[in-house]
């Protein structure tokens, strides 16, 4: 009985402890990218970007939920070279399939997009990267509203607007 008591407080105290790293690995992918960000400028996020993640969950395009956002202004050197685009491809992972990637010759800009499914909707990473200004986003989207983006971007840009004007 002792044998087995212990066993069940050990197996108890190993799932509490591993807690904290499950849902820090949720969201790995986002924090590993903000931190490679930061590490290469030297620069941190604009401060108070935790209260712009929570204002944004809360004014959000219809459809979205879980919004992550980490900005960084002022970046002085160019975007990260070819090496960056192999550090996010493993920092995806297998579960975060490339889903958009545009690289402008012209100046510079690089855009990614990585997505998963997520139970009922899809994960969406986000990362944009320009001379000066740096942006990753974290996001859930419903299919439904996936769809709508794809079918009438311009639409549906200017209804989200508009919902977020009438709501203040």
């Amino acid at each position: 009985m002792r044998k087995s008591s212990w066993l069940v407080g050990a197996l108890i105290l190993g799932a509490l402890l591993a807690l904290p790293a499950v849902a820090r690995g949720k969201d790995r992918a986002f924090d590993e990218i903000v931190h490679r960000i930061e590490s290469y400028y030297h620069k941190r996020p604009v401060r108070l970007m935790g209260l712009a993640s929570f204002v944004a969950s809360h004014a959000r395009p219809e459809g979205v939920k879980n919004m992550k956002l980490a900005v960084f202004e002022d970046l002085e050197q160019n975007p990260p070279g070819s090496d960056f685009n192999s550090f996010l491809d493993g920092v995806a992972g297998p579960e975060f399939q490339p889903f958009v990637r545009v690289l402008s010759n012209r100046d510079g800009e690089r855009t990614y997009v990585y997505a998963k499914e997520a139970g009922d909707s899809w994960e969406l990473l986000v990362i944009d990267l320009e001379q000066g200004e740096a942006c990753v986003i974290q996001m859930q989207m419903k299919p439904e509203a996936m769809t709508d983006w794809f079918d009438e971007p311009a639409r549906q840009a200017r209804s989200s607007a508009h919902e977020a004007a009438s709501s203040r």
